[in-house]
């Protein structure tokens, strides 16, 4: 992170642009899926008007964030840039509009903004990068960087596929706490979609033995643990430790929307309604075009199925499907919710795709999942077999 520009030169503007870097610094460390330049390091080309490839040659980082401020009166425009450092290419940008007398309102929108906009762009680039690595050179992180969107594309094959780059990890480097997470991430999903592959060990126990590892060994990783508090929570009736977890993990990395829509998921599976709704809401706020924020959409259309909230668990089922269209617990929600609304005909329409993608799904994949309410959901299998959920 560069420090930004100041263009018109005002003290005010000078002191300001500081304090907004260095709080993007901090929020950037926190989320510990890349190293972030230290503070008296960026500092120390303040003024210098270096670009990125020329500290990617001084520094070795491969992103750099820039930007500058303008001054009219009291209003301020300040201008961001995620780049590439080697290449000079522009990832993201954004423009940012205030006035100096909400300083403070101002600093923590950018900052908002730019954590939620510049994490998932800064990761799918990392991804792309993995992959276009040859596999023999590829370290830890890049084969965890490749399982990423393997494990939560959501079908048998990626699974598949996102298990044996994490069981590669695995083998040279048992505690790393993320591919622990991915992976009990990934068995769980087996397990209860009842995708072929498990015969080595029942997915269930794996799953339950892994997201234990991923916890234990998390420390301040936050994706890690808050993916391992979800698998935990679906899997086990020890809800304390999932939701000790999560906790956790938004201590760490409070401002980051994947971390949150897990940890909303978490706390909509062990019946913190109201808090799941928070953490899910501040999530979609924070980062709408986050590739893995339908979790906390389908943690939004859980909460509000539970509390009787049945048309906002409708809107929200629909916008997790549009995020994903492969996660059958979503095609489940939206057809509970149009059931209990009395439109029957919907719930079945919701239920044709759910065996599309899923067609190992049965109303008894519900049971395996490990509800703090599941006696709320015991009158609502009726309305699914009404909808034609095979049993």
């Amino acid at each position: 992170m560069l420090p930004l520009q100041n263009l018109g030169g005002d003290a005010d503007a000078e002191f300001f642009l500081d304090s907004v870097v260095e709080d993007l610094i901090t929020e950037l460390a926190r989320a510990r899926w890349f190293s972030v330049v230290a503070r008296n390091t960026s500092f120390g080309y303040k003024g210098k008007g270096a670009d990125a490839k020329q500290l990617a040659r001084e520094l070795g980082v491969r992103y750099v964030v820039e930007g500058s401020l303008r001054k009219a009166g009291n209003r301020v425009r300040i201008g961001c840039q995620l780049v590439e450092a080697a290449s000079g290419e522009h990832l993201w940008a954004e423009r940012f509009d205030g006035t100096l007398e909400d300083s403070f309102d101002l600093q923590d929108q950018i900052t908002e903004s730019l954590i939620g906009s510049v994490g998932p762009v800064l990761r799918g680039a990392e991804f792309e990068r993995a992959r276009r690595k040859p596999e023999a050179s590829q370290d830890a992180y890049d084969l965890v960087c490749r399982a990423i969107p393997a494990a939560f594309t959501e079908t048998a094959e990626a699974n598949q596929e996102a298990l044996r780059l994490l069981g590669l990890v695995l083998e040279t480097d048992p505690g790393y706490a993320l591919a622990n997470a991915l992976a009990a991430w990934c068995r769980q999903q087996r397990h209860l979609m009842n995708w072929p592959g498990g015969e080595e060990e029942d997915d269930r126990e794996a799953a339950k033995r892994l997201a234990r590892a991923a916890i234990a060994e998390g420390g301040d990783a936050s994706l890690a643990l808050a993916v391992a508090g979800a698998v935990s929570a679906a899997l086990t009736r020890d809800h304390d430790s999932a939701l000790a977890a999560v906790d956790r993990a938004t201590m760490i990395n409070p401002k980051t929307a994947i971390v949150l829509g897990f940890d909303a998921l978490t706390r909509c599976l062990c019946g913190a309604y109201d808090k799941a709704i928070e953490h899910a809401e501040r999530a979609l706020r924070l980062s709408p075009m986050e590739p893995l924020v339908y979790h906390a959409a389908v943690a939004l259309g859980l909460a509000y199925l539970f509390t009787g909230r049945n048309e906002e668990a409708v809107n929200h089922a629909r916008k997790a499907i549009d995020g994903n269209r492969n996660f059958a617990l979503a095609y489940c929600i939206l057809a509970l919710g149009c059931a209990r609304l009395g439109q029957s005909e919907a719930a079945s329409q919701a239920v044709r795709p759910l065996i599309a993608v899923a067609p190992s799904f049965r109303i008894g994949t519900l049971r395996k999942i490990r509800f703090a309410d599941a006696a709320r959901l015991q009158s609502d299998l009726a309305l699914l077999r009404e909808a034609q959920l095979p049993e």
